[in-house]
């Protein structure tokens, strides 16, 4: 009986482990526009979620956001607007619980620098933005450069706004990133759940001692 009682637990242990240290995902953005033109050629605004610069790919939605970005960096293809400053926007494509994104800078001395991040229900920066997620400063590009991370409490949002403050140049610059993605916040199960996992595992033993 003891034995039982053992293995039930040890079960429990395990499932309660694994369900709470859930990966969180890495989420690319679906879209960026900006409020000023973009750049184009090389330097469109698109590469900087396009994952072009990267030293490795990622599945949006399913690879872990920390241990991608703590090996992955960016040497390459960047995202511009013609500037100066100004506004980029992204679309996740649908709204996601995120808490974070992961920045690489682009060696270019327009390269974002500080910068204000929003919350909103478009992707229009013109009619009104909705909650400001956090304020931010970022380093300057030298080449195979590592994911700045930037931490903000968890929200529910398809729309996003960088309100661009700086670059790594000044004031007046015409802006840009490396490439952008966001971390998925991670979901803790209700403890309910988690106690008739509990019970139904020690039924099944209570079951089989019988």
């Amino acid at each position: 009986m003891k034995n039982i009682y053992r293995s039930i637990f040890a079960i429990v242990v395990t499932v309660v482990i694994s369900v709470n240290v859930q990966a969180t995902p890495i989420h690319q953005a679906s879209s960026v526009t900006a409020t000023t033109a973009d750049f184009g050629g090389s330097f469109a605004l698109v590469n900087m979620i396009n994952q072009s610069g990267l030293s490795a790919g990622y599945t949006s939605g399913v690879t872990d956001f920390t241990s991608y970005t703590g090996s992955t960096t960016h040497n390459g293809l960047e995202g511009f607007s013609v500037g100066p400053d100004g506004q980029f926007s992204f679309d996740l494509g649908s709204a996601l619980n995120i808490d974070g994104l992961a920045l690489w800078a682009s060696t270019n001395i327009g390269s974002l620098a500080s910068f204000d991040l929003y919350a909103d229900t478009d992707q229009i920066w013109g009619n009104g933005v909705g909650s400001l997620l956090g304020s931010f400063n970022a380093l300057g590009g030298v080449g195979s450069d590592p994911a700045q991370i930037f931490s903000f409490a968890a929200t529910s949002t398809q729309f996003l706004h960088i309100d661009i403050l700086s670059t790594q140049g000044g004031i007046g610059f015409q802006p840009g990133i490396g490439e952008i993605a966001f971390r998925g916040a991670s979901e803790v199960p209700e403890p309910i759940s988690i106690a008739l996992l509990g019970l139904g595992l020690a039924g099944i033993g209570f079951s089989r001692k019988r």
